[in-house]
């Protein structure tokens, strides 16, 4: 019996992920206009706010007041329409189907992080919250021989994971994000990160936000859902 030879098999229609953690990077091409104008405007906002250096997980750094998103310059408009396609898109993959319109919507909180020479975040989650995401605007100047310099980094959230590590595979335990301008990522709030120090001589800016999913109360009539502001139905379509 050992000499018959082993059935073929395809390990692809066997394969699942379980207790996986759901985590999107998008480079948003042509953004190069719009950060520069995003750029402008948070270090004319830091230059007036002396109270948002070294607040929160920000060590060094400066933090801008939340509610970043609620302004209307041009430049804000357009990224919160982009924060919105990323997570209407998301709901569009992740919720099951079953038949009936659902609709959802987004609530925001978001602000800007301004690192130079040595800031860093420290490790943190952000509580009450569904996702978090953020958005690069510039990359600064980094040190090329500094290792992780200004890189964020997801910390595994399964406590024993890294007990068996094989690089570059999806078992490797840690997870980094290269801050290139017009990149976007989003993963789920509890999901621990950081911020590695900023070694470099230039200016590093990100926007991070909150986003809360709240879904619409369900109806047999779907003609009884009204439109609002940052909501669409599960197939992202506004």
């Amino acid at each position: 019996m050992t000499d018959e030879p082993v059935p073929e098999f395809d390990v692809n229609k066997c394969l699942t992920m379980q207790f996986g953690t759901l985590f999107v990077s998008h480079l948003w091409p042509d953004s190069q206009e719009m950060n520069q104008g995003l750029a402008k405007l948070i270090l004319a906002e830091e230059k007036s706010d002396d109270k948002g250096r070294g607040i929160r997980s920000n060590a060094g750094g400066w933090q801008s007041r939340g509610n970043l998103i609620t302004r209307s310059e041009p430049e804000i408009l357009a990224l919160k329409q982009r924060m919105e396609t990323v997570v209407f898109d998301l709901l569009g993959a992740i919720v099951r189907k079953d038949g009936t319109e659902r609709t959802f919507t987004l609530l925001f909180d978001s602000w800007a992080n301004v690192c130079r020479n040595g800031n860093y975040n420290v490790v943190h989650t952000h509580p009450n919250a569904m996702w978090s995401m953020v958005y690069y605007v510039a990359d600064g100047e980094p040190d090329p021989s500094i290792p992780y310099g200004g890189l964020l980094e997801l910390l595994d959230p399964r406590e024993s994971a890294n007990y068996i590590q094989i690089p570059n595979t999806v078992l490797d335990g840690r997870t980094f994000v290269e801050n290139r301008p017009g990149r976007m990522v989003l993963f789920p709030s509890w999901v621990k990160h950081m911020v590695h120090p900023f070694v470099g001589s230039g200016v590093r800016i990100s926007i991070a936000c909150n986003v809360n999913v709240v879904e619409d109360i369900r109806t047999n009539h779907p003609q009884d859902y009204q439109a609002a502001t940052a909501k669409a139905p599960v197939d992202g379509k506004a």
